[in-house]
């Protein structure tokens, strides 16, 4: 069962990274980054990493996808979702994407990779949680306050209307 549920995220984050590429709507391609971030996180399920797909759900998919959509929804025209498509550096952009798919794939096909794995029988979520809020609570600190600043600067600056910025 395990081996179907890989195989359909795989198939999932491949069917949906290409059509990402393909499609020249926005908002299709967040529903497909959508779908291919999801994938992910369900690879992460499956490998016993609950941490790690809860953070990208928390992340990636709270944060950055719908951060995306809200900028792509306030500041392009809604008749007009469609995304100018093609460059003149694809030659050399395929290039370099084939030389590290290669460098990638010699790296990982040189590395004597054990098949016989285990899974974890407890969460680690418990674990990393202790260590992050004792040890490391300093950095969770500093993170907090430079967000709180971050903010206060985004509403600071959003708060100035035209009129405002023509008296400055």
């Amino acid at each position: 069962m395990e081996l179907i549920l890989f195989y359909l995220f795989i198939a999932v984050i491949f069917i949906t990274s290409v059509a990402l590429f393909i499609s020249k709507n926005v908002i299709h391609n967040a529903a497909f980054l959508l779908l291919s971030l999801l994938s992910v996180a369900g690879l992460f399920v499956l490998s016993a990493s609950d941490f790690l797909a809860i953070t990208q759900v928390m992340i990636y998919i709270g944060g950055v996808l719908v951060l995306l959509l809200f900028g792509v929804m306030y500041t392009k025209n809604t008749k007009d979702n469609s995304v100018s498509i093609g460059s003149k550096r694809i030659i050399p952009g395929l290039f370099l994407g084939l030389i590290s798919f290669g460098t990638l794939t010699f790296a990982i096909l040189q590395e004597n990779i054990d098949q016989d794995y285990t899974i974890p029988d407890r969460s680690v979520v418990e674990a990393l949680g202790v260590e992050f809020m004792t040890k490391y609570i300093f950095g969770f600190e500093l993170t907090a306050i430079l967000l709180l600043v971050v903010l206060i600067g985004a509403v600071f600056v959003a708060g100035k209307t035209p009129k405002n910025l023509e008296e400055n």
